[in-house]
């Protein structure tokens, strides 16, 4: 009885998902890596056209309108995005502006394994199509379907709008 219950614990245990696994969800965000950091510059009122100038010449832009951003005489917050390939491009013009150590690179979402989802989109929607009434008949399943049909194709549109940006937190303060 013991050998019959472990054979039967280790099959259902060890049973592998089958592929493609279709519950898997995919991030919709386009950020690949945060980074933070600093940017000290000589004077914080002459810099900042050229910091957002840079910024817009680099690729990237700011999140909001820069008088949105928290600051002070002396320092002041921003975020920006930047496509991931021109990230690096940008802090060296950064660089050349002031003194900005390596910032704090974080992963967000890795990035999204396209092949994978447009097979299961191309599935999912040839199936819908060929064969319209075995869905109608489980109405449970034939909305499941279609949110897996609508969260692939807004993951396919994500992709393709981008292959990964940088949500880079910038602060730049006048140096003392």
């Amino acid at each position: 009885m013991k050998i019959i219950l472990l054979l039967l614990a280790a099959s259902v245990s060890a049973a592998p998902h089958a592929k493609p696994y279709w519950l898997k969800t995919y991030s919709l965000a386009p950020y690949r890596e945060t980074w933070s950091g600093e940017l000290a510059v000589k004077k914080l009122d002459a810099a900042l056209p050229r910091v957002v100038a840079a910024v817009e010449k680099g690729g990237g832009r700011l999140i909001q309108p820069l008088a949105n951003f928290a600051g002070s005489s002396t320092e002041q917050q921003m975020s920006l995005t930047v496509p991931r390939k021109k990230a690096k491009a940008l802090l060296a013009a950064l660089r050349r502006l002031g003194k900005a150590p390596e910032p704090l690179v974080r992963p967000s979402a890795p990035a999204i394994p396209l092949d994978e989802v447009r097979e299961k989109l191309a599935r999912l929607t040839k199936e819908k199509t060929e064969n319209p009434t075995a869905p109608a008949r489980t109405p449970a399943a034939a909305e499941a379907i279609d949110e897996m049909i609508e969260h692939l194709a807004n993951v396919e549109a994500v992709a393709r709008a981008t292959d990964g940006e940088v949500l880079w937190n910038l602060t730049v303060q006048e140096a003392r």
